[in-house]
């Protein structure tokens, strides 16, 4: 090793210069360890992310999901089926510096190790063990309560200022949650460290984190951040992790690689709702170039091994438009393989939209939504009226084979530097460029070798023919070209950008499944790319979400066949005391008498067929039906809410609900199984499962589609519960049974709904509540 590398430093321009497809740097060496690197130990720590019907492990280590050191994954959809949708997922980084050195950071198995934790200096981007260490972790919050804690604060504020005592009121016996004392705000400046780190709210504008004057993790909750003008990175998602790494902290084993110099802030998240949402996760990584050279020709991508259900049998393909990349099973059946869960019959697509990636060069320009010079089909920024505010979205993608499958070994797991930056930047391993047809490679004799292209397995996704240099091409899938299902890896990358020293760049994307009732494996691609929209227009509006109603508590009483439901809304919930109102920013009129707010108007309970039934089927006849319902008694019954159909091309009508118009009840008896064939009487020592959620409504303005006036009418209604007052909606599991054995014996007389005669001798009512 001594000899090797004294070599290394002796020889390096000559012996490791490489030539990378269609452009070559001549100083472009392979040392790695040359720059002086920390000690650190590789990151071990790792973390359940479960809020909604995904669970995802989260690593600080630079990759995701995979279960560490073993040929497991752990990202489960939907939650507690066994059955995984993906298997890891990595940041690869790279660019050359003046002098043509490559410099580069990735990962992918963890087998060899390119990223640390914790921050890095700002004027030398070194770090140290103790540091490394120190960050090994997640920092956890959830945005209830972030929100609860401003709340408790701003009341005590009220409280001194009124003489009153609203804080004791309504948090009796509050704690302060630790992960606002330990919210890692700052970093120490006596190492060089950035002194602003983590994103907080600063109440008092001192500049100091100081939760005692109710600062606070920043999450904005207060919906006041206008996300189009400021990218500025808060707090995203109902449960957040958010942790710290650098690609300095020691030598690059993982690609051999020389360090670029690399903080990133990350963070993982999701929500809990009742639509497509709450089968997804997001991640943010803020990327600050700390060190001291400017890179050229750089590329930021990310690394997925898909693995849906049983790997082996997998295709992969994209969506040019949409900036999505997706893995399919290459037939309509994933069985079980390897240990591995499949999914059955119409087994599901998975996918991750590159929303954001680093800024493109400044040209001075606003450069628009196109194919031409500086255009792009995908991204952000483009064509809105603002002068070098553009982002890349994914502007490269490609596949590539687990290493064993054998065939092209040019399109197999990258081994060295040198393979990275060739993926990143839109070559195989062998210098050539991606070819237009077949899989992708001169050598293939379906591919038409006349025609270059960014993208592979775009479908027909790219009519203008921006990723074939103009030429619109026929549509081209894997279905389509004759490949053998097997075991994909792929890369989505953007670039080429200038780095500079000190330079902020984001990198957004999204984890997207859905899954088809029926038609196949081709059919959950298309249930895919519309779940991807609203993962779109998520992200576009910052991640906010309306909160809607908060689902209420579901307590039971076990009876012999028999079951008594309760609902209650506790102090915490937004909808105490049925108090909810919400206001829309969505809801745009010039009428001030408009009302911009959603109210609670009712309840409604399901059955479930299973206990892994998630609140975002609850439409699905087959896994949820209706058992009670319950609204206020006013002017509203019926509740409608219209819905854009992409088959039609128009938004339909979908009637959400069909009120009693009777009043709030709080309690119900359940005597049928919904899902029972023929005789619906509930049978004791049987296990049933039931679910709750609260409504509201808001109709400022009747929509119409046949009438051009009534065009901007309230589209939605009817606004579900998506959460409960802390965490995802769950569902209660019954048992019915005679209650005397667990009752000492007492006997019940009384029906559900029977209760004393009470005649009023003297006194006064209270006014009817």
């Amino acid at each position: 090793m001594k000899t090797v590398l004294a070599l290394l430093v002796v020889f390096p321009l000559y012996l490791f210069s490489q030539k990378f497809g269609g452009e070559k740097y001549k100083h472009i060496s392979q040392t790695a360890g040359i720059e002086k690197a920390a000690s650190c130990t590789p990151p071990h720590h790792s973390t359940f992310l479960e809020t909604n019907n995904v669970r995802a492990m989260i690593h600080t280590a630079g990759n995701l999901w995979q279960v560490p050191n073993q040929n497991l994954s752990m990202y489960e959809v939907p939650k507690n089926s066994g059955i995984m949708a993906v298997f890891t997922s990595a940041l690869w980084l790279g660019g050359v510096d003046v002098n043509g050195q490559l410099k580069l950071a990735a990962l992918r198995y963890r087998d060899g190790q390119d990223y640390w934790t914790g921050p890095i200096s700002i004027n030398s981007a070194v770090t140290e063990y103790e540091t490394c260490a120190k960050f090994d972790k997640h920092f956890i919050s959830k945005q209830d309560e972030i929100k609860a804690f401003d709340d408790w604060y701003s009341l005590g504020i009220s409280d001194a200022i009124n003489g009153t005592d609203k804080q004791t009121e309504f948090y009796p016996n509050y704690k302060i949650p630790q992960i606002i004392k330990d919210w890692p705000a700052h970093g120490d400046v006596s190492l060089g460290q950035d002194f602003y780190l983590a994103p907080f709210y600063d109440r008092d504008e001192d500049g100091i984190y100081q939760w005692e004057q109710g600062d606070y993790p920043w999450y904005d909750f207060k919906k006041d951040k206008a996300c189009k003008v400021d990218r500025e990175v808060s707090l995203y998602g109902d449960e957040n992790f958010w942790w710290v790494m650098n690609d300095k902290g020691n030598i690059h084993t993982e690609t051999g690689a020389d360090p670029i110099g690399m903080e990133i802030r990350a963070q993982a998240f999701a929500f809990a709702t009742n639509d497509e949402v709450n089968n997804m996760t997001f991640y943010n990584y803020e990327l600050i170039n700390r060190g001291t050279q400017t890179l050229y020709n750089t590329y930021f991508g990310l690394f997925v091994d898909g693995a849906l259900g049983d790997p082996f049998d997998d295709y992969v393909g994209c969506d040019v438009n949409r900036g999505l990349a997706f893995d399919y099973n290459g037939d309509n059946y994933d069985g079980d393989n390897f240990g591995f869960k499949g999914y059955g019959e119409t087994p599901p697509a998975v996918g991750v939209d590159f929303f954001e990636g680093p800024f493109q060069d400044n040209d001075g320009v606003d450069n628009a939504y196109g194919i031409g010079v500086n255009e792009a089909l995908n991204g952000i920024g483009y064509g809105d009226g603002v002068i070098d505010n553009e982002r890349f979205g994914m502007r490269r993608f490609l596949y590539y084979n687990n290493t064993g499958n054998g065939g092209n070994v040019n399109q197999t797991d990258p081994i060295k530097a040198s393979d990275y930056y060739n993926y990143l930047r839109g070559f195989w391993k062998d210098g050539t460029p991606f070819y237009y047809g077949g899989n992708g490679h001169a050598s293939d004799p379906n591919s038409d070798t006349d025609v270059p292209c960014d993208f592979l397995f775009p479908g027909d996704s790219d009519p203008l023919g921006w990723g074939t240099n103009g030429i619109p091409q026929a549509n081209w899938t894997e279905a389509n070209s004759g490949n053998e299902p097997y075991d994909r890896r792929s890369l989505q990358s953007a670039g080429p950008f200038i780095l500079k020293p000190g330079a902020v760049n984001n990198i957004t994307v999204g984890v997207v499944w859905a899954r088809a009732n029926g038609g196949g494996a081709l059919a959950s691609i298309d249930k895919l790319k519309i779940a991807d929209d609203k993962a779109q227009a998520l992200f576009e509006n910052c991640f906010k979400v309306l909160d809607a109603p908060h689902a209420p508590n579901l307590d039971f009483q076990e009876l012999s066949n028999e079951v008594i439901l309760t609902l209650s809304n506790s102090s915490n919930s937004n909808n105490f005391n049925e108090e909810y109102e919400e206001f829309d920013p969505f809801i745009v009129s010039a009428d001030s008498t408009v009302d911009k707010f959603y109210h609670f108007q009712g309840y409604m309970v399901y059955q479930l067929k299973e206990s892994s039934i998630s609140i975002s089927d609850l439409e699905d006849v087959t896994k949820a039906r209706l058992v009670a319902q319950c609204d206020i008694e006013d002017n509203v019954a019926s509740i409608t809410n219209f819905e854009f159909d992409d088959d039609l091309g128009f938004s339909i009508p979908r009637k959400k609900v069909e009120g009693e118009n009777k009043g709030i009840r709080h309690s119900f008896q359940i005597t049928e199984d919904q899902f029972a064939q023929g005789d619906r009487k509930l049978v004791n020592f049987k296990r049933y499962y039931y679910m709750a959620i609260s409504y509201a409504y808001n109709n400022y303005k009747n929509y119409d589609p046949t009438d051009a006036e009534s065009l901007d009418g309230q589209k939605k209604s009817f606004l579900p519960s998506r959460k409960a007052a802390l965490g995802e909606v769950k569902s209660v599991e019954v048992i019915p049974h005679n209650p005397a054995p667990e009752a000492g014996g007492t006997l019940h007389f009384l029906e559900y709904g029977i209760s004393p005669e009470v005649t009023r001798l003297d006194g006064r009512g209270n006014g009817g509540n």
